[in-house]
């Protein structure tokens, strides 16, 4: 079989504006000013064809809803922003991309299932189960991210999309080339990265494990939102140690330097 290589594309699927104490620990109590940030998803085509398409998180549901029910900033979205018309960027229709896999369940990663009824979601199920019944962490901001699961999204993977639902546990080949690793108990109890193959190295999509490339993975200041510190921290050092490219799902440095992919 040839050489597994895979290009990665950033979609801007949504916007919004969040504190800053999301991107840094040590902000907790000192800045609670808004920044704007992407929602991102990412599209993974094989260079040789050897694999279908895989899309990785969906973006948020309703930008009003995440306001009223997670009493965040304002989130927005355009009509270019939707997933249809990324994917018809790519010469893609949202039929003919077959897996999606899930960094974890927050609002803003699995807002848009419901639009995919014949798609295969592919979850952690320590994530699946952590989402169904969340422990709120009352001394951690937001609850330690118990606040950002969103239950109409919960609800609808079971049901009706549950049939769809493919629950892995640990690290898991999807297809060749592309690996979903779990970093147990960091941004939630089940998140996962996804390890991909490309021509430039392993790009590791980290869905919220780290958010911002130069405060997480450079200087290593872990994400204000978290669910262990401990195991937080040393996801942000395996990390810099294993991926040749860092591809977080809030930081505008990765849409504006990998625009044509990598």
């Amino acid at each position: 079989m040839a050489d597994p290589n895979w290009k990665v594309y950033p979609l801007v699927v949504g916007e919004a504006e969040v504190p800053q104490v999301l991107d840094v620990f040590w902000s907790l109590s000192k800045d609670k000013s808004l920044v704007t940030v992407p929602i991102l998803a990412w599209l993974l085509v094989s260079l040789n064809n050897h694999a279908e398409p895989i899309l990785v998180d969906t973006g948020f549901r309703d930008a009003e809803r995440c306001m009223k029910v997670h009493g965040l900033g304002p989130h927005r979205t355009r009509p270019e922003w939707s997933l249809k018309h990324q994917l018809g960027n790519h010469g893609l229709e949202l039929e003919e991309v077959k897996t999606f896999i899930l960094t974890h369940l927050h609002y803003d990663h699995a807002g848009g299932c419901i639009q995919l009824p014949n798609a295969r979601f592919v979850i952690q199920r320590s994530e699946m189960q952590a989402a169904a019944a969340p422990m709120v962490s009352p001394q951690l901001e937001f609850g330690g991210g118990a606040l950002f699961y969103d239950r109409k999204d919960i609800a609808d993977l079971v049901d009706p999309l549950w049939q769809q639902v493919d629950l892995i546990e640990g690290d898991t080949e999807i297809a060749p080339g592309v690996k979903c690793v779990l970093f147990a108990n960091t941004h939630t109890p089940g998140s996962q990265a996804v390890y991909v193959k490309t021509e430039s190295g392993t790009a590791v999509i980290l869905g919220d494990i780290a958010r911002n490339i130069e405060l997480n993975i450079n200087q290593r200041i872990p994400p204000g939102l978290y669910y262990d510190l401990e195991a937080t921290y040393r996801a942000m050092i395996r990390i810099k140690k294993e991926a040749d490219i860092v591809l977080p799902c809030h930081d505008y440095s990765v849409v504006k330097k990998y625009a044509n992919g990598v």
